[in-house]
């Protein structure tokens, strides 16, 4: 029983030790990367240069990060929640009370303005300057013997 944990031991030692990640060559050739080299390639290098140290350092500060958007998220949520809660209720007042027919109410005393078929853009105080002219040409017309 000994040799087989033994035996089990080793394989996986083993095996921990043969997937060691090596680079491999990467090569620039114009404006795209390839792993087989073209006619005047440039060889990148492809290693991580950073030590044990550096890379600790990052992957603390991209976990501290990651714990920190997910609060951040959690409260955003929260505040979401409250706000819609609080616009709801104010968002849909109680329903009005039924209109008679003999006794319009406001929103039939007021006359509804004419809007025209196609939206054309003017300048403000436009059509005033076009009634004044029409009105001037008319008087001059009338005013000649």
């Amino acid at each position: 029983m000994k040799i087989f944990q033994l035996n089990v031991l080793f394989l996986v030692a083993m095996a921990a030790l043969s997937t060691s990640a090596t680079a491999q060559k990467a090569y620039k050739c114009g404006d795209s990367y390839s792993q087989t080299p073209c006619p005047g390639a440039i060889q990148i290098e492809t290693a991580d240069p950073r030590t044990n140290a550096q890379k600790k350092q990052t992957d603390t500060a991209a976990s501290r990060d990651a714990k920190s958007a997910e609060t951040l998220q959690k409260v955003r949520l929260q505040q979401e929640e409250k706000d819609l809660a609080a616009n709801s209720s104010t968002a849909m007042p109680a329903a009005p009370a039924p209109e008679t027919a003999n006794d319009p109410g406001p929103s039939q005393l007021k006359k509804k303005k004419k809007t025209p078929e196609f939206f054309t853009a003017q300048a403000p105080g436009e059509k005033k300057k076009k009634k004044a002219a029409k009105k001037k040409v008319v008087k001059k017309v009338e005013s000649q013997p």
